[in-house]
């Protein structure tokens, strides 16, 4: 019956998956293209903070003779990343698995088993980063093999429980979005100035008193629109203002 009701179909209305998906494809480009501007809106803001940690890491597992030994860094790039993981190869060249993972603030990660079973050691280091909601972190876990094969359970459980030690043992913080702006106006409003820009969400880099007053200063990225708008919206036109494309994380009680 279904045949010969496909026998009696349109030409035209037949269509193989090839030209199928063809047809969708094109749609979707079309409609990327057209709509490129609402995409970009609606895509999320620069993250405001997060939480890493502040310097190196380690432990130090033993499960049925195989030591596990994992180092935790902070880090802001792939390449940085790359560079930790070549250094602990070298440094410890007669292990037999150097298992990986690490996540940067920008949505980049990446996670290694290193010739472990699938999903037995990078996905659980990876774990262990996310149980602890930290970014722009690696870890790398060492193994030297004991002679006992562990199973994928027992594997897996000894990967995440040293990259999780690793990370409890170390001295975590929060690092928030500061914007770099200038500000001059004449010397009369340095008062005005210095007042307005006090406080811990404004880092003051430095200032020039050559021709009026000059300050170069770091603004929390979350209080920057507030405290520009209210110096600006005070100084009848007095004060000059520059934002540049420098922005940094910074703990919020340093920069």
């Amino acid at each position: 019956m279904f045949l010969r009701l496909c026998s009696r179909a349109p030409l035209t209305m037949i269509l193989s998956w090839n030209n199928l998906f063809s047809v969708l494809e094109k749609a979707k480009s079309i409609y990327l293209e057209q709509n490129f501007s609402l995409f970009n809106f609606l895509m999320p803001e620069k993250i405001s903070s997060y939480t890493t940690i502040r310097a190196k890491s380690e432990s130090k597992y033993k499960e049925k003779g195989s030591i596990f030994l994992a180092f935790a860094h902070p880090v802001e790039t792939v390449a940085q990343f790359e560079e930790l993981l070549a250094g602990y190869r070298k440094q410890y060249y007669d292990a037999v698995h150097h298992c990986s993972a690490f996540r940067l603030i920008d949505g980049s990660f990446k996670y290694s088993d290193d010739g472990e079973p699938s999903g037995t050691a990078g996905l659980r280091i990876f774990n262990a980063i996310e149980h602890r909601g930290l970014n722009n972190i690696a870890v790398i876990v060492v193994r030297y093999f004991g002679g006992v094969k562990l199973g994928v359970g027992p594997l897996g459980k000894a990967y995440y429980d040293t990259a999780l030690e690793a990370l409890a043992n170390a001295n975590p913080v929060t690092l928030h979005r500061f914007v770099r702006c200038v500000f001059s106006a004449p010397y009369e409003l340095s008062s005005y100035l210095y007042r307005h820009l006090a406080g811990s969400d404004v880092k003051i880099i430095s200032s020039d008193y050559a021709t009026g007053i000059s300050l170069d200063v770091w603004i929390k990225g979350t209080s920057a629109g507030e405290i520009i708008e209210g110096i600006l919206s005070l100084a009848n036109g007095q004060v000059e203002y520059l934002e540049t494309d420098e922005e940094h994380y910074f703990p919020q009680d340093q920069t």
